[in-house]
Protein backbone atom coordinates (compact mmCIF):
# COMPACT_ATOMS: atom_id res chain seq x y z
CA UNK A 1 0.00 0.00 0.00
CA UNK A 2 1.50 3.31 -1.10
CA UNK A 3 0.40 6.96 -1.15
CA UNK A 4 1.37 8.91 -4.22
CA UNK A 5 0.45 12.07 -6.08
CA UNK A 6 -0.87 10.80 -9.41
CA UNK A 7 -1.66 12.84 -12.53
CA UNK A 8 -5.43 13.36 -12.59
CA UNK A 9 -5.55 12.75 -16.35
CA UNK A 10 -3.82 9.36 -15.98
CA UNK A 11 -6.47 7.82 -13.74
CA UNK A 12 -8.78 5.36 -15.53
CA UNK A 13 -12.48 5.64 -14.70
CA UNK A 14 -13.63 2.18 -15.78
CA UNK A 15 -17.46 2.22 -15.81
CA UNK A 16 -17.45 -1.40 -14.64
CA UNK A 17 -15.90 -0.23 -11.36
CA UNK A 18 -18.47 2.50 -10.73
CA UNK A 19 -21.58 1.64 -8.73
CA UNK A 20 -22.93 5.18 -8.90
CA UNK A 21 -25.95 5.93 -11.05
CA UNK A 22 -24.76 9.51 -11.45
CA UNK A 23 -22.52 12.18 -9.97
CA UNK A 24 -24.01 14.21 -7.14
CA UNK A 25 -23.15 17.83 -7.94
CA UNK A 26 -23.74 19.01 -4.36
CA UNK A 27 -21.18 16.49 -3.13
CA UNK A 28 -18.68 17.59 -5.78
CA UNK A 29 -19.07 21.24 -4.73
CA UNK A 30 -18.75 20.33 -1.05
CA UNK A 31 -15.52 18.47 -1.79
CA UNK A 32 -14.23 21.45 -3.76
CA UNK A 33 -14.77 23.69 -0.74
CA UNK A 34 -12.94 21.26 1.59
CA UNK A 35 -10.31 20.03 -0.87
CA UNK A 36 -7.32 20.28 1.49
CA UNK A 37 -9.06 18.11 4.11
CA UNK A 38 -10.13 15.27 1.81
CA UNK A 39 -8.63 11.78 2.22
CA UNK A 40 -6.74 10.20 -0.70
CA UNK A 41 -8.66 8.38 -3.40
CA UNK A 42 -8.08 4.64 -3.81
CA UNK A 43 -6.45 3.42 -7.01
CA UNK A 44 -5.72 -0.15 -8.11
CA UNK A 45 -2.67 -0.62 -10.29
CA UNK A 46 -3.77 -3.32 -12.72
CA UNK A 47 -1.79 -4.31 -15.81
CA UNK A 48 0.02 -0.98 -15.89
CA UNK A 49 -3.15 1.12 -15.51
CA UNK A 50 -4.35 3.14 -12.52
CA UNK A 51 -7.99 2.18 -12.01
CA UNK A 52 -9.98 4.54 -9.78
CA UNK A 53 -11.72 2.30 -7.24
CA UNK A 54 -12.95 4.83 -4.68
CA UNK A 55 -13.27 8.59 -4.99
CA UNK A 56 -15.25 9.43 -8.11
CA UNK A 57 -16.65 12.61 -6.51
CA UNK A 58 -13.20 13.64 -5.26
CA UNK A 59 -11.86 13.05 -8.77
CA UNK A 60 -14.64 15.21 -10.23
CA UNK A 61 -13.79 17.94 -7.70
CA UNK A 62 -10.13 17.78 -8.76
CA UNK A 63 -11.05 18.09 -12.44
CA UNK A 64 -13.37 21.04 -11.74
CA UNK A 65 -10.72 22.78 -9.68
CA UNK A 66 -8.16 22.24 -12.44
CA UNK A 67 -5.87 20.12 -10.25
CA UNK A 68 -3.07 18.37 -12.12
CA UNK A 69 -2.42 15.74 -9.45
CA UNK A 70 -4.45 13.99 -6.79
CA UNK A 71 -3.33 12.18 -3.65
CA UNK A 72 -4.02 8.47 -3.99
CA UNK A 73 -3.62 5.23 -2.09
CA UNK A 74 -2.16 2.88 -4.69
CA UNK A 75 -2.79 -0.86 -4.37
CA UNK A 76 -1.25 -3.38 -6.74
CA UNK A 77 -3.78 -6.04 -7.60
CA UNK A 78 -6.13 -7.60 -10.12
CA UNK A 79 -9.32 -6.36 -11.69
CA UNK A 80 -11.25 -8.87 -9.56
CA UNK A 81 -9.67 -7.47 -6.37
CA UNK A 82 -10.55 -3.95 -7.49
CA UNK A 83 -14.14 -5.00 -8.18
CA UNK A 84 -14.34 -6.70 -4.79
CA UNK A 85 -13.08 -3.52 -3.12
CA UNK A 86 -15.50 -1.31 -5.03
CA UNK A 87 -18.49 -3.37 -3.85
CA UNK A 88 -17.61 -2.54 -0.24
CA UNK A 89 -16.58 1.09 -0.70
CA UNK A 90 -18.85 4.02 0.30
CA UNK A 91 -20.70 1.88 2.83
CA UNK A 92 -19.25 3.67 5.83
CA UNK A 93 -17.98 6.95 4.35
CA UNK A 94 -18.68 9.42 1.59
CA UNK A 95 -22.02 9.91 -0.10
CA UNK A 96 -24.34 7.05 0.97
CA UNK A 97 -25.32 4.59 -1.73
CA UNK A 98 -28.85 4.69 -3.08
CA UNK A 99 -31.03 1.60 -2.84
CA UNK A 100 -30.20 0.61 -6.42
CA UNK A 101 -26.46 1.19 -5.89
CA UNK A 102 -26.51 -0.79 -2.65
CA UNK A 103 -28.31 -3.64 -4.38
CA UNK A 104 -25.69 -3.64 -7.14
CA UNK A 105 -22.96 -3.94 -4.49
CA UNK A 106 -24.73 -6.95 -2.97
CA UNK A 107 -25.04 -8.61 -6.38
CA UNK A 108 -21.32 -8.15 -7.07
CA UNK A 109 -20.32 -9.51 -3.67
CA UNK A 110 -22.60 -12.52 -4.10
CA UNK A 111 -21.19 -13.27 -7.54
CA UNK A 112 -17.65 -13.06 -6.18
CA UNK A 113 -18.33 -14.77 -2.85
CA UNK A 114 -21.48 -16.83 -3.31
CA UNK A 115 -20.11 -19.34 -0.79
CA UNK A 116 -20.27 -16.79 2.05
CA UNK A 117 -23.24 -17.02 4.40
CA UNK A 118 -25.95 -14.37 4.26
CA UNK A 119 -24.96 -13.02 7.66
CA UNK A 120 -21.28 -12.92 6.70
CA UNK A 121 -22.12 -10.88 3.60
CA UNK A 122 -24.53 -8.65 5.51
CA UNK A 123 -21.86 -7.83 8.10
CA UNK A 124 -19.30 -7.20 5.35
CA UNK A 125 -21.62 -4.80 3.50
CA UNK A 126 -23.42 -3.26 6.46
CA UNK A 127 -26.87 -4.23 5.15
CA UNK A 128 -29.71 -6.40 6.40
CA UNK A 129 -29.38 -10.18 6.18
CA UNK A 130 -32.89 -10.45 4.76
CA UNK A 131 -31.90 -8.26 1.80
CA UNK A 132 -28.84 -10.41 1.09
CA UNK A 133 -30.96 -13.57 1.26
CA UNK A 134 -33.53 -12.07 -1.11
CA UNK A 135 -30.92 -11.05 -3.68
CA UNK A 136 -29.24 -14.46 -3.36
CA UNK A 137 -32.51 -16.26 -4.14
CA UNK A 138 -33.04 -14.11 -7.21
CA UNK A 139 -29.50 -14.68 -8.47
CA UNK A 140 -29.86 -18.43 -7.95
CA UNK A 141 -33.20 -18.45 -9.76
CA UNK A 142 -31.59 -16.50 -12.62
CA UNK A 143 -28.77 -19.11 -12.74
CA UNK A 144 -26.19 -16.38 -12.13
CA UNK A 145 -24.75 -18.09 -9.04
CA UNK A 146 -25.01 -21.68 -7.77
CA UNK A 147 -27.07 -22.51 -4.71
CA UNK A 148 -24.00 -24.18 -3.24
CA UNK A 149 -23.77 -27.01 -0.75
CA UNK A 150 -21.82 -25.01 1.82
CA UNK A 151 -21.62 -21.59 3.37
CA UNK A 152 -18.57 -19.90 4.85
CA UNK A 153 -19.25 -18.11 8.11
CA UNK A 154 -17.51 -15.01 9.43
CA UNK A 155 -15.22 -17.35 11.40
CA UNK A 156 -13.87 -18.77 8.13
CA UNK A 157 -15.33 -22.24 8.75
CA UNK A 158 -17.45 -24.09 6.22
CA UNK A 159 -20.97 -25.23 7.07
CA UNK A 160 -23.43 -27.28 4.99
CA UNK A 161 -26.23 -25.11 3.63
CA UNK A 162 -29.75 -26.22 4.41
CA UNK A 163 -32.80 -25.12 2.42
CA UNK A 164 -35.26 -23.59 4.85
CA UNK A 165 -38.93 -24.38 4.86
CA UNK A 166 -40.77 -21.35 6.29
CA UNK A 167 -43.52 -23.68 7.57
CA UNK A 168 -41.08 -25.93 9.39
CA UNK A 169 -40.06 -25.34 12.99
CA UNK A 170 -36.96 -27.25 13.96
CA UNK A 171 -35.94 -27.93 17.56
CA UNK A 172 -33.18 -25.74 18.94
CA UNK A 173 -30.43 -28.31 19.08
CA UNK A 174 -26.99 -27.30 20.25
CA UNK A 175 -24.54 -26.58 17.44
CA UNK A 176 -20.96 -25.38 17.91
CA UNK A 177 -21.09 -24.96 21.66
CA UNK A 178 -24.85 -24.58 21.91
CA UNK A 179 -25.48 -21.98 19.21
CA UNK A 180 -28.70 -22.37 17.33
CA UNK A 181 -28.24 -21.13 13.73
CA UNK A 182 -31.91 -20.27 13.32
CA UNK A 183 -32.42 -18.51 16.63
CA UNK A 184 -32.70 -14.70 16.55
CA UNK A 185 -29.66 -12.68 17.54
CA UNK A 186 -29.10 -12.54 21.27
CA UNK A 187 -31.20 -15.67 21.90
CA UNK A 188 -28.85 -18.46 20.88
CA UNK A 189 -27.93 -21.05 23.44
CA UNK A 190 -24.25 -20.08 23.67
CA UNK A 191 -24.98 -16.40 24.24
CA UNK A 192 -22.86 -15.55 21.20
CA UNK A 193 -23.85 -14.78 17.64
CA UNK A 194 -23.13 -17.71 15.38
CA UNK A 195 -20.87 -16.89 12.41
CA UNK A 196 -23.38 -18.35 9.98
CA UNK A 197 -27.09 -18.07 9.45
CA UNK A 198 -28.20 -20.59 6.87
CA UNK A 199 -26.07 -23.57 7.86
CA UNK A 200 -25.49 -26.18 10.55
CA UNK A 201 -22.33 -27.91 11.81
CA UNK A 202 -18.86 -27.27 10.36
CA UNK A 203 -17.77 -29.40 7.44
CA UNK A 204 -14.93 -31.78 8.20
CA UNK A 205 -11.58 -31.14 6.49
CA UNK A 206 -10.88 -32.77 3.15
CA UNK A 207 -10.32 -36.49 3.51
CA UNK A 208 -12.20 -36.65 6.83
CA UNK A 209 -15.67 -35.77 5.59
CA UNK A 210 -18.40 -38.34 6.31
CA UNK A 211 -19.77 -39.95 3.21
CA UNK A 212 -23.25 -38.71 4.01
CA UNK A 213 -22.07 -35.11 3.99
CA UNK A 214 -22.18 -33.23 0.66
CA UNK A 215 -18.92 -31.99 -0.79
CA UNK A 216 -18.52 -28.23 -1.23
CA UNK A 217 -19.54 -26.78 -4.59
CA UNK A 218 -16.44 -26.34 -6.67
CA UNK A 219 -16.10 -24.45 -9.94
CA UNK A 220 -13.64 -22.29 -11.79
CA UNK A 221 -13.10 -18.79 -10.48
CA UNK A 222 -15.56 -16.32 -12.02
CA UNK A 223 -14.31 -13.86 -14.60
CA UNK A 224 -14.30 -10.49 -12.86
CA UNK A 225 -14.88 -8.50 -16.04
CA UNK A 226 -17.89 -10.64 -16.92
CA UNK A 227 -19.24 -10.11 -13.41
CA UNK A 228 -18.80 -6.37 -13.69
CA UNK A 229 -20.61 -6.28 -17.03
CA UNK A 230 -23.42 -8.62 -15.96
CA UNK A 231 -26.79 -6.87 -16.09
CA UNK A 232 -28.58 -6.38 -12.78
CA UNK A 233 -31.32 -8.86 -11.99
CA UNK A 234 -34.86 -7.55 -12.03
CA UNK A 235 -36.06 -7.16 -8.46
CA UNK A 236 -39.27 -8.95 -7.59
CA UNK A 237 -42.42 -6.86 -7.51
CA UNK A 238 -43.14 -5.40 -4.06
CA UNK A 239 -46.05 -6.75 -2.05
CA UNK A 240 -49.08 -4.56 -1.43
CA UNK A 241 -47.99 -4.14 2.21
CA UNK A 242 -44.56 -2.92 1.09
CA UNK A 243 -46.16 -0.51 -1.39
CA UNK A 244 -48.57 0.93 1.18
CA UNK A 245 -45.80 1.35 3.75
CA UNK A 246 -43.63 3.17 1.21
CA UNK A 247 -46.53 5.43 0.16
CA UNK A 248 -47.40 6.18 3.77
CA UNK A 249 -43.82 7.18 4.51
CA UNK A 250 -43.83 9.54 1.53
CA UNK A 251 -47.10 11.17 2.62
CA UNK A 252 -45.78 11.67 6.16
CA UNK A 253 -42.61 13.16 4.71
CA UNK A 254 -44.69 15.66 2.70
CA UNK A 255 -46.73 16.59 5.76
CA UNK A 256 -43.53 17.19 7.70
CA UNK A 257 -42.38 19.56 4.98
CA UNK A 258 -45.49 21.68 5.49
CA UNK A 259 -44.68 21.84 9.22
CA UNK A 260 -41.11 22.97 8.61
CA UNK A 261 -40.05 26.37 9.92
CA UNK A 262 -40.75 29.12 7.43
CA UNK A 263 -42.96 27.02 5.18
CA UNK A 264 -46.17 28.94 5.94
CA UNK A 265 -44.53 32.28 5.19
CA UNK A 266 -43.08 30.95 1.94
CA UNK A 267 -46.43 29.41 1.00
CA UNK A 268 -48.14 32.77 1.30
CA UNK A 269 -45.68 34.29 -1.15
CA UNK A 270 -45.97 31.44 -3.69
CA UNK A 271 -47.73 32.04 -6.99
CA UNK A 272 -51.42 31.26 -7.33
CA UNK A 273 -50.63 28.61 -9.94
CA UNK A 274 -48.17 26.76 -7.66
CA UNK A 275 -50.57 26.84 -4.72
CA UNK A 276 -53.41 25.67 -6.95
CA UNK A 277 -51.41 22.66 -8.19
CA UNK A 278 -50.52 21.75 -4.61
CA UNK A 279 -54.10 22.03 -3.35
CA UNK A 280 -55.44 20.05 -6.31
CA UNK A 281 -53.00 17.20 -5.69
CA UNK A 282 -53.83 17.09 -1.98
CA UNK A 283 -57.58 17.05 -2.68
CA UNK A 284 -57.18 14.21 -5.18
CA UNK A 285 -55.14 12.19 -2.70
CA UNK A 286 -57.66 12.76 0.10
CA UNK A 287 -60.57 11.81 -2.18
CA UNK A 288 -58.83 8.62 -3.32
CA UNK A 289 -57.94 7.67 0.27
CA UNK A 290 -61.59 8.11 1.24
CA UNK A 291 -62.68 5.85 -1.65
CA UNK A 292 -60.24 3.14 -0.57
CA UNK A 293 -61.35 3.45 3.05
CA UNK A 294 -64.94 2.62 2.08
CA UNK A 295 -64.01 -0.57 0.21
Amino acid sequence: MKFRDLPVDDLVLDPRLNLRDRLDQDTVERYMDSWDRLPPVTVYEVEGRWLLADGIHRHAAAVTLGKRTIRAEVIKGTFEEALDFVAGANLHHGLPLTRAERRRAIEIKLRLHHEWSDRHLAEELGVGRELVAKVRRQLVEASQIPHGAVRVGSDGKKYPALPKDPNERRPRTNVEGGADPDAPRGKRGSGKDAPWDDTTAPIAPAGKRPRSQPAPWDAEAPDARALAEAPPIRPSAPTIDEMLTLMANRVVELVNWTNAEGFVESYKSASANARGLFQSAVIKLAARADQLRKL
